[in-house]
């Protein structure tokens, strides 16, 4: 496999390390419950950052109004609040960067003729996602000014959703720009499994999104115990009023119990993707799924020592960052093997 750079593949790549970067930043602002600290979404003079004493008395009376501060942090300082601020801002203002970082080579490219019709509308697509994005992401943040002391599940998961399916059309781009799919089968043994890896690739994809759900509604906080639930083969629910669907989404104990058997459900798949692979070649023949493994290993275990130790922030955001490779990784798997194979 050799890779291809040029003008318009390095473009793809930055925009790829960009949204990985917000997400680990959003992330960050969600775990440091800084989401709410900005409570309006002004697209252009938003990109201030209040220096002066005034300007920060305004921006924190501001925040004294919602009921996060009420109901939580009424003992908050000035000079907490300007922390969390930070945080929420410096999200905000790199999304700010990324829409510049998309736009302005994208109108450079165009005009030298560099961008090949066949990705055209790709990249048109990842452009309009991006402003549908900022959207939601007002979207989210206004859910929980009012009437709640965080933002709803639903639209968090939407968020983070969004920025995945971003990344996944941006880097797939740059997967087939870049890269050059030879007979060299040292890298990554190709076999006729394309379904099986856009299979894995949609059931990570599933349970990032579901992670969502579990960190919208703090559920992950419910039993520090694995694989148990404090003892017990299944989590114990009690004064359930809920019927249904809403359970999944709602209800605490059967989301993180989805989310923990969904993740064997994963395990299993990759074990069966194993043994297709490894009985029919070698373990030099297949360093990329080498990788994946050991990604995807490591997400288990950051799992179990996040439940052990109540989601400490640096292996939450571990957890996520993480997440996003094994994401990237699967998506590779699934293009190498759908790609024909081509003479030099």
């Amino acid at each position: 496999m050799t890779v291809k750079i040029n003008i318009f593949s390095i473009w793809l790549l930055s925009l790829t390390f960009s949204i990985c970067a917000i997400i680990l930043i959003g992330g960050y602002t969600r775990i440091s419950d800084s989401g709410l600290s900005i409570t309006e979404w002004l697209p252009i003079s938003g990109v201030l950052y209040p220096f002066s004493e005034t300007q920060w008395q305004i921006e924190f009376s501001k925040y004294q109004k919602i009921d996060e501060f009420m109901l939580i942090n009424s003992s908050m300082s000035l000079n907490e609040f300007k922390v969390i601020y930070f945080w929420e801002w410096f999200h905000r203002f790199f999304a700010r960067f990324i829409g510049l970082l998309y736009l302005i080579p994208l109108i450079y490219l165009l005009i030298k003729n560099k961008i090949n019709r066949v990705f055209l509308k790709r990249i048109l697509a990842v452009g309009f996602f991006l402003i549908i994005q900022a959207f939601i992401g007002w979207y989210m943040v206004k859910s929980g000014l009012v009437g709640r002391v965080d933002v709803s599940q639903y639209r968090l998961a939407m968020h983070l959703t969004m920025a995945f399916i971003i990344l996944g059309i941006t880097f797939q781009t740059f997967l087939d720009v870049s890269v050059k799919y030879t007979d060299n089968k040292n890298f990554f043994q190709r076999t006729n499994n394309e379904f099986i890896f856009l299979l894995l690739l949609l059931f990570i994809f599933f349970q990032i999104a579901y992670g969502a759900i579990v960190s919208g509604t703090h559920s992950g906080l419910l039993f520090n115990t694995w694989p148990t639930y404090d003892g017990k083969i299944f989590p114990v629910i009690e004064n359930n009023s809920l019927i249904g669907i809403l359970n999944f989404f709602e209800t605490k104990e059967y989301i993180i119990f989805i989310h923990r058997t969904f993740a064997l459900f994963l395990l299993f798949l990759v074990i069966y993707i194993n043994f297709i692979f490894f009985t029919k070649s070698s373990i030099k023949k297949n360093y990329l799924l080498i990788v994946f493994n050991v990604i995807f290993i490591y997400q288990i275990l950051l799992g179990i020592l996040m439940t052990y130790q109540n989601i400490p922030w640096h292996l939450a955001l571990a957890h996520q960052g993480n997440s996003i490779v094994l994401f990237l990784v699967s998506i590779t798997m699934w293009m190498l093997s759908k790609k024909p194979l081509q003479n030099n």
